[in-house]
């Protein structure tokens, strides 16, 4: 009997669980195997990517520029997608060079500097997601409770905890289930924004109004302008789902890249049009930082019950969306790094067939309903934030690295190593313009996180590592 094997790219699957018999002379045979890699068009892999990058910010936190910088948030978004596309050209080429990783900007500072700089990384971008997750929930409890008109705290907290627990469910179905209905909720989120802009346009009685309210000439203040551009990096961060998808991605990296730089334009186009109509619809001196910011300045316009109602359920739709791709990256992420040999066994359990890291999906569940008492939504934002730059930052420093030592992929980055250098120069000036409190413990995160690792190290090999960085 002729023994099966595996064929990765020589075969182009239909579906997951495909069996392509081997046997040419019996076609109708049973022998062969199932397919273990499902394959995502560019057009998915956008809807997907689309699906993390509006679903959470767009209906929850495009009230927070507004309320820290005013009109002029609208540049910072166009400032921040500029750097974010930047970066995304960068890991689109670490990611040819290594298709097979599932730890996006983690696999690449691990493949490039090592174990210890890569676990710092990794966990430190694990908490940034699990982060991300808290804070959709949070918004997704606002919302709900804001249609079913009752409040409290306690109540959005349960109605948090209960949507993750939800999502998680939904991705243990696998991939293409996930992309399958994430489709279907982009599409809802978009109509329910159009159908926000359009009422703001309606009230704004012509262009003259909406440039009286923008009030661009207004006084230009650089602090609350870089606040408000830090806490737009939360807005593109979600585009980082497709750095795990690499090899699952007909085209491979040039692929990638095209995909992540179409989804972070439409991206700011989305939250430009909507930040416009928000600040149509309330003052800027109004505004506030709220879980709904849409339904808080429906409100404020003494908007009709129905289109509150329409806008919270678009909503709910849109940040699940958002939601199911951000439990998907992280899981992927820690199950890289405890296949990697970095965290304890249980957390590499990984369904093949369904591209699912499962124990990852069980271990994000709890991490991101425990993030959930750490305090307000800006407390959140933040924790997300520090992670999330500090490994955009050091992806970069890996691609030079790995140029160094002539690794290089199917696709090359534009302008390097300019464009890389300007990256890393912004990563670090949003890096520093974080509020303290969040720079602090990302401080604290990255002290404990190095006792840790050198402390197990200690402990598995006895013998204490020494090398002599200069002759």
């Amino acid at each position: 009997m002729q023994k099966p094997y595996k064929v990765y790219l020589a075969i182009q699957a239909r579906k997951v669980g495909d069996t392509i018999c081997l046997n040419k002379r019996y076609p109708n045979c049973s022998l062969g195997y199932v397919i273990l890699s499902y394959k995502l068009s560019p057009k998915i892999a956008i809807v997907l990517c689309l699906g993390a990058i509006l679903g959470d910010t767009l209906f929850v936190f495009t009230g927070v520029p507004i309320a820290e910088s005013g009109p002029y948030s609208l540049f910072a978004y166009v400032a921040v997608g500029i750097l974010v596309a930047l970066i995304a050209t960068q890991l689109s080429e670490l990611g040819s060079i290594m298709p097979h990783e599932k730890g996006g900007a983690y696999s690449y500072v691990s493949r490039s500097f090592g174990s210890e700089l890569g676990f710092i990384t990794g966990l430190l971008l694990y908490l940034g997601y699990c982060a991300m997750i808290a804070a959709v929930a949070f918004g997704f409890g606002g919302y709900l409770i804001s249609i079913l008109g009752i409040g409290g705290p306690t109540a959005q907290i349960a109605i948090a905890a209960t949507i993750i627990l939800i999502i998680s469910a939904i991705n243990m179905r696998g991939i293409k289930n996930t992309a399958e209905l994430t489709k279907i909720l982009l599409a809802i989120a978009l109509l329910t924004a159009i159908a926000f802009v359009v009422f703001a346009l309606l009230n704004a009685h012509g262009w003259i109004s909406i440039h009286t309210v923008l009030n661009i000439h207004s006084n230009f203040d650089l602090g609350p302008f870089s606040q408000a551009a830090t806490a737009i990096v939360f807005a593109y961060a979600g585009f980082q789902i497709i750095t795990t998808l690499t090899d699952n991605i007909k085209g491979g990296g040039r692929k990638v890249a095209y995909t992540m730089i179409i989804s972070i334009l439409i991206g700011m186009i989305a939250y430009i049009t909507v930040t416009i109509a928000l600040i149509i619809l309330m003052p800027n001196n109004a505004t506030t930082i709220t879980a709904q910011p849409l339904v808080e300045a429906l409100r404020f316009a003494n908007a009709p019950p129905a289109l509150l109602i329409l806008i919270g359920v678009g909503a709910l739709f849109s940040i699940s969306a958002s939601m199911i791709a951000l439990v998907f990256i992280a899981s992927r992420l820690i199950y890289q790094i405890g296949n990697d040999g970095l965290l304890p066994k249980e957390t590499r359990l990984y369904d093949k067939r369904r591209s699912v890291a499962r124990n990852g999906i069980l271990i994000t569940t709890a991490i991101s309903i425990l993030l959930l008492f750490s305090g307000g939504l800006y407390t959140i934002l933040s924790i997300s934030n520090f992670g999330i730059i500090f490994s955009w930052m050091m992806a970069c420093f890996a691609l030079i690295n790995l140029h160094r030592r002539k690794m290089l992929g199917e696709y090359i980055a534009p302008y390097y190593p300019y464009i890389t250098i300007i990256s890393i120069a912004a990563c670090a000036v949003f890096l520093f313009g974080l509020p303290v409190s969040s720079l602090a413990l990302g401080t604290i995160v990255i002290l404990v996180l190095l006792v840790v690792y050198h402390t197990i190290v200690e402990i598995k090999y006895r013998d204490v590592h020494r090398v002599r960085l200069f002759d």
